[in-house]
């Protein structure tokens, strides 16, 4: 990715990512357009029409114009190339503000959401992604006995009970996640694609939202929860029924085995951010012997992949820990910004 025109820091984008989205756009729209802010705050609506067969564009600029939202306005484009990650990538290169937020066709963000948003990456710079609360509406007459149980997979919750720094919990749910146009391009430069492109039309791989949490986690910067940013996912009918569950949890554990090595990165980076790189490469194969002697309480995954993470030299680990180690080499030729 690369830029491609200039930004401004005086507002915000929403990123709407749309597959056959015609049926589902009215009340994420109206609801945009409902947005509280004051009078000089300018935001657009940019609307990514991602390999749709459907009229999503031509109903989105009837629903915009009926709407007629102080302060906001709207952008289509088409992303030929099926699948979340894609259209996002799309949005944020032609995103006209520094400050974005991701929203889904099925999102309602309430009326303080956009503001509280600009407003929370705006004052702390330290932070690379922030969430609000997710809550659930549906058109079916009751959830089933099992949903609860399972609605954090539909991308749903409330992160904390107050405003403030959620990194420990180490991800901010993709939909209605607010972050910057820079760190965006930044996270997925060029030789640094995601390894988890998201939703694909009928498939449902997912992600990509935590990856792009884990690549921020891992370059220093912090995730955030703010409670004014509030809003209702819409869940239809068909999707709460056992057999789009588990379709849905199958691509979760799929791509949780990526999700896996990336926390492992984390892990091993924050022990040893602060300790002498050569010092480490030298104890380590010992520390290592000692533990396959059973001399050592040390856990051996930690120890081998701090020898994997500092050594110079490529092996033939698996292709994903080997990708997240190029990453973690090109992080160190940001800006010290980047930590």
């Amino acid at each position: 990715m690369s830029e491609q025109h200039t930004t401004t820091q005086n507002g915000l984008t929403v990123v709407i990512c749309c597959y056959n989205s015609a049926d589902r756009l009215a009340a994420t729209l109206k609801h945009l357009a409902a947005q509280r802010h004051p009078a000089e705050f300018r935001y657009e609506v940019l609307l990514v029409d991602n390999a749709s067969t459907d009229n999503t564009a031509a109903i989105a600029l009837q629903i915009w114009e009926l709407c007629a939202a102080p302060g906001g306005c709207m952008k289509i484009v088409t992303e030929p190339k099926a699948g979340q990650y894609y259209a996002r990538e799309k949005g944020v290169n032609e995103a006209a503000y520094e400050y974005l937020v991701f929203c889904d066709d099925d999102n309602w963000l309430q009326p303080d959401y956009v503001f509280a948003a600009w407003q929370a990456l705006r004052n702390d710079d330290r932070i690379g992604a922030v969430g609000g609360d997710n809550l659930p509406v549906t058109d079916a007459g009751a959830y089933p006995d099992w949903f609860a149980a399972y609605a954090d997979k539909y991308a749903l919750g409330i992160p904390a009970q107050a405003s403030g720094y959620i990194t420990g919990r180490g991800f901010v749910l993709g939909a209605g996640m607010a972050t910057r146009r820079s760190l965006f391009l930044s996270m997925y430069a060029q030789g640094f694609p995601s390894l988890l492109a998201g939703r694909n039309g009928s498939s449902l791989s997912t992600g990509d939202d935590f990856e792009y949490c884990k690549r921020l986690l891992l370059a220093g910067f912090k995730l955030y929860y703010e409670q004014r940013m509030q809003l209702y996912h819409f869940i239809p009918h068909q999707r709460l029924t056992v057999a789009y569950r588990e379709k849905l949890m199958a691509g979760i554990l799929e791509a949780g085995k990526v999700i896996k090595e990336y926390d492992l990165a984390i892990r091993v980076h924050n022990r040893n951010r602060t300790k002498n790189r050569w010092r480490l490469l030298l104890l380590t194969p010992f520390r290592i012997q000692l533990i396959k002697l059973n001399l050592s309480n040390r856990l051996l995954i930690d120890e081998q992949l701090t020898l994997f993470y500092l050594s110079p030299f490529d092996s033939n680990a698996h292709p994903t820990r080997t990708f997240i180690k190029r990453f973690m080499h090109y992080l160190k030729t940001l800006p010290k910004h980047y930590s």
